[in-house]
């Protein structure tokens, strides 16, 4: 059945598939299909600028979660609430807040700020000392109120920012801070990382593509084209942000993946077609259109199915409840997507109108290989001879290695670095710094409890309810202050009663207005914390505030949830403990399907998706010993920062499988061609991997520049993301492809074709190679 299977697929001829003929169009038609793609990517200039734009900070809300009710019912109970609540900073070492010329300063910045754009009110900290004016009074915080929408609100803060200037004295410093503040400048930061890592990898990758395809011309096409990709993945975003918002990291994870894949890509396909030039003999315009049929029904339909893989992957972040996490798939995707649009239109049409001349500027000692290439002579058919003669012992070793590297795995533990150390430098972070060592860090970012009733005003019972609530949470050793509507009461009329508090809203409504919602039926409760938001101490204050909210708040009858930045981040790690094991089969499940459909085999998804487990199991386990438990974390010039952040396992995984996937199809799709012509599973082995390891070698060099390059930036996500898919990269393309691989395949023998003679009737014909 193998056997006629064979013969049957050798028999369709290239020239009747669809890519053949979209091949042979844009070969055929150069300018045509690059004069399209000219005027798509001026429209994706202006496109791109709008995305870039318009990116928000750090979004960790959980959809469905505790957190995300406690926003959804603040919004609903103070509908005319701010958006939010910065602060000025002013701080002197020399001066205390009782000096004239430390008043001057809080008087004039209060007067600057008065009036601003989006700014609604303007608190002066000599009016509420007790809680904007620090203890040994050297540092003083000016409220600022802003009001609008997150867009506008992040949009005001370099306008905010820039007043500041001018305020400050010799003796005194004036900052402006919080979160609008720190996105703004996270924005920035994250816009001069993707600028400084692109200025590292790009050059590197250069570098490598001159020394694999040994011509000038042939290496600058992948890497036209990966910034190409990259920009016209920003112009497909940019239209996409007129109805989603997008996360900071996503300008950076887009570029990250579409510079690497678009290399990867295109250095497939063009070196498949410099395989089809040695064949052609006249070289004219319709036999350089054939070369480049052949090469996009070839190279072209691995890319095209190693990008559906990857999207698959992708697809399963789609199953966790966050909206950062939709927004990466989202972004991801349009990368991977275009790459492939570009792959067999752009670049087919490049190759069409360059020809022969795509190996010219050819190095000197390159030019003997590229006029008469003999990969089967080759360093890596001898390295593959040794392998498949070794094959048991190697295999063992390499299984071995790869497991014990996977070990930190099991002590994984996951958090949340909000990026403040990232914008330490900046105004807002210094600001933020000052506060967090005259203050309790938490001021900026507090808890809030929202209790309501839906059967009217707060009762006495209830408000005693909350009143010891107050009282557990201001006992807890990582509250710094707790601030409720009976705290309040208690402190003006001496009891929190129903009655005492109609009295204080009629009497003075609008000092209620944030603490009492205006029909009396919720009230905010809210909890600052000694620590900042993306520490331990902070979870687990916020775990044993909801353990109270249950016990003090439930059993009275109200709805109490639990919300606030440090809420969101305990949301975000649980979500993402939750998800993993979905995320994890439902991209197993999709990838050994789809590799049933190409390789026709049910023996060969098994392997591979073994191997890219254990892959992202190494890098993983890694990336743990080195950023969590901090082991050579000094020579990389990197933090320890005791955890791995929240979503990394998720997009890592989802990334590194796709990735992986991209190697197996590329090798495994030649294996498949030459067992289908020769029926010599031995053979088939050796020239599939000779055929494709100076070109996976090539590929994965790049990658690995390419992520390594990330390791310079300054956001914690972005280092861990760019360290782990260096990693991936480096172990799939040595240990994996180019030893445990060819072992296993020469193990398996005739047997890892093999495909029951019912599922071949029935199994869809959609190949990986071309037949």
């Amino acid at each position: 059945m193998l056997e006629m299977t064979r013969t049957k697929e050798k028999q369709r001829p290239v020239e009747r598939t669809r890519l053949y003929r979209l091949g042979f169009f844009a070969a055929l038609h150069p300018m045509r299909v690059i004069g399209c793609w000219l005027v798509l990517l001026v429209a994706a200039v202006f496109s791109a600028g709008y995305f870039t734009t318009h990116l928000t900070g750090n979004n960790n809300a959980v959809i469905g979660s505790d957190s995300r009710a406690a926003a959804q019912l603040i919004k609903k109970s103070f509908p005319g609430a701010p958006a939010e609540t910065d602060f000025v900073v002013v701080h002197s070492t020399a001066l205390t807040a009782d000096d004239q010329a430390f008043h001057q300063v809080v008087n004039a910045t209060v007067a600057r700020y008065t009036g601003a754009t989006t700014v609604s009110e303007v608190a002066s900290p000599y009016d509420a000392a007790d809680r904007l004016i620090a203890t040994d009074r050297h540092t003083a915080l000016v409220a600022v109120t802003l009001d609008g929408t997150e867009k506008e609100v992040q949009k005001a803060a370099a306008p905010l920012q820039d007043a500041t200037h001018g305020l400050g004295t010799g003796q005194v410093e004036v900052y402006f801070t919080g979160s609008a503040a720190l996105t703004a400048a996270s924005v920035d930061q994250g816009s001069t990382d993707l600028a400084a890592a692109e200025r590292i990898g790009l050059p590197a990758a250069a570098v490598v593509l001159v020394i694999a395809f040994g011509s000038l011309v042939a290496a600058s096409i992948p890497l036209a084209l990966g910034i190409v990709a990259v920009l016209a993945a920003f112009g497909v975003l940019g239209v996409v942000s007129f109805f989603v918002s997008f996360d900071v990291f996503v300008q950076t994870a887009v570029s990250m993946v579409g510079i690497a894949l678009g290399i990867d890509y295109s250095l497939f396909i063009v070196t498949r077609f410099r395989e089809e030039l040695a064949r052609m003999t006249t070289g004219d315009r319709e036999e350089r259109a054939r070369a480049v049929g052949r090469t996009l029904v070839t190279a072209g339909q691995a890319v095209l199915f190693s990008g559906t893989t990857v999207v698959m992957s992708l697809a399963g972040l789609w199953l966790v409840r966050s909206t950062k996490v939709y927004s990466m798939a989202l972004g991801m995707t349009a990368a991977v997507l275009v790459m492939m649009a570009i792959s067999v239109t752009l670049l087919p049409a490049v190759l069409g109108l360059l020809g022969r001349r795509v190996n010219q500027l050819a190095l000197p000692w390159a030019r003997s290989s590229l006029t008469h290439p003999d990969p089967e002579h080759s360093m890596w058919a001898r390295v593959t001879a040794v392998v498949m003669r070794r094959r048991v012992i190697i295999a063992v070793v390499a299984v071995g290695v790869l497991g014990v590297l996977s070990l930190p795995v099991f002590s994984l533990r996951q958090g949340v670095d909000l990026g403040v150390g990232a914008v330490k430098d900046t105004p807002a972070g210094k600001g933020f710094a000052v506060v967090s060592q005259a203050f309790a860090p938490g001021v900026l970012t507090p808890i809030n409890v929202i209790v309501s009733h839906d059967g009217g005003p707060l009762t006495d019972a209830q408000l005693d309810a909350v009143a010891r609530f107050t009282a557990d949470a201001s006992g807890d050793p990582e509250a710094a202050e707790v601030e409720s509507i009976t705290s309040l009461l208690d402190a003006r009329a001496g009891g929190h009663t129903a009655a005492q508090l109609a009295a204080a809203r009629t009497a003075s409504g609008a000092a209620l207005n944030g603490v009492v919602s205006a029909d009396g039926r919720a009230s905010l409760i809210t909890v600052r914390p000694r620590h900042s938001a993306d520490t331990s101490e902070t979870a687990n204050l916020v775990r044993r505030l909801r353990d109270r909210v249950t016990q003090d708040l439930g059993t009275a009858g109200l709805n109490a949830h639990t919300g606030g930045g440090p809420a969101e981040i305990v949301d975000i790690t649980n979500e993402s403990s939750r998800a993993v094991p979905l995320v994890l089969t439902a991209v197993l499940a999709a990838s050994w399907l789809l590799l049933l459909f190409a390789f026709r085999s049910f023996v060969l998804p098994f392997k591979a998706v073994a191997m890219n487990l254990i892959t992202s199991g190494a890098a993983f386990g890694l990336t743990v010993f080195v950023f969590q438990e901090g082991h050579g974390a000094s020579l990389l010039g990197i933090d320890r920062t005791g955890f791995i952040q929240a979503v990394l396992p998720l997009f890592s995984f989802a990334v590194v499988f796709g990735l992986s996937m991209d190697y197996e199809v590329f090798m495994m799709s030649r294996m498949r061609e030459e067992w289908e012509r020769t029926g010599d599973s031995a053979r088939a082995v050796q020239l599939g991997i000779t055929r494709t390891a100076r070109v996976i070698t090539a590929a994965a060099t790049i990658m690995v520049v390419v992520f390594a390059s990330f390791l310079f930036t300054h956001i914690m996500e972005i280092k861990q993301m760019g360290f782990m898919l260096a990693l991936a990269v480096l172990i799939d393309a040595t240990i994996v492809r180019l030893m445990l691989v060819p072992a296993l395949m020469r193990m398996l023998g005739r047997w890892g074709w093999w495909l029951p003679s019912w599922l071949d009737r029935v199994l869809p014909r959609v190949a990986s190679g071309g037949h």
